[in-house]
């Protein structure tokens, strides 16, 4: 483990901001809820901005203290940019459908499995993340589906975090 901490560290990049820390994670995502053709799309793509930072924490939902909620909510507003860059590129790739939402004024995405390498959704490797997929879904109902603000009122302004119109 201690190798393995070291590494990251001479790596020189800060992860959670890395662009294939968010390409892997959006695909995780997509796939455990199972957005794998445009009838089963995941509606706004702005909320995996939300999700990243819990899905690949080694905690529990109910683990996070208040401060945590608050800076992943923070760090969310910055990733749905670099995500937006994420999407052109795998829609090119070929790895992601991605259609307009003009209701939401946003993107609907999802994952074009037959296009993404067979290896990729190791069950060993994301088993953490994909429980933590799981558990959040349990709590927002209808996660592919609710609105943006649904899902941030459920996970954020329910504990008392402090949000600001999305």
């Amino acid at each position: 483990m201690k190798n393995k901490d070291s590494a990251k560290k001479r790596m020189m990049f800060i992860q959670k901001e890395d662009y294939n820390f968010l390409v892997y994670n959006t695909l995780l995502i997509l796939d455990a809820l199972g957005c794998t053709n445009e009838s089963k799309q995941f509606i706004d793509f702005r909320k995996i901005a939300y999700l990243v930072d819990i899905i690949s924490s080694n905690k529990n939902l109910d683990e996070f203290t208040q401060n945590d909620l608050a800076s992943i909510y923070s760090k969310a507003q910055l990733k749905k940019k670099l995500l937006s860059h994420i999407l052109i590129v795998l829609k090119n790739k070929k790895m992601l459908g991605v259609s307009l939402n003009r209701t939401r004024q946003s993107f609907d995405i999802w994952i074009e499995k037959e296009n993404i390498p067979s290896n990729f959704f190791d069950e060993k490797l994301f088993q953490q993340e994909k429980e933590n997929i799981l558990q959040v879904k349990n709590n927002v109902r209808a996660l592919n589906s609710s609105t943006i603000k649904t899902m941030v009122d459920k996970l954020f302004t329910s504990k008392n975090i402090m949000t600001w119109e999305i």
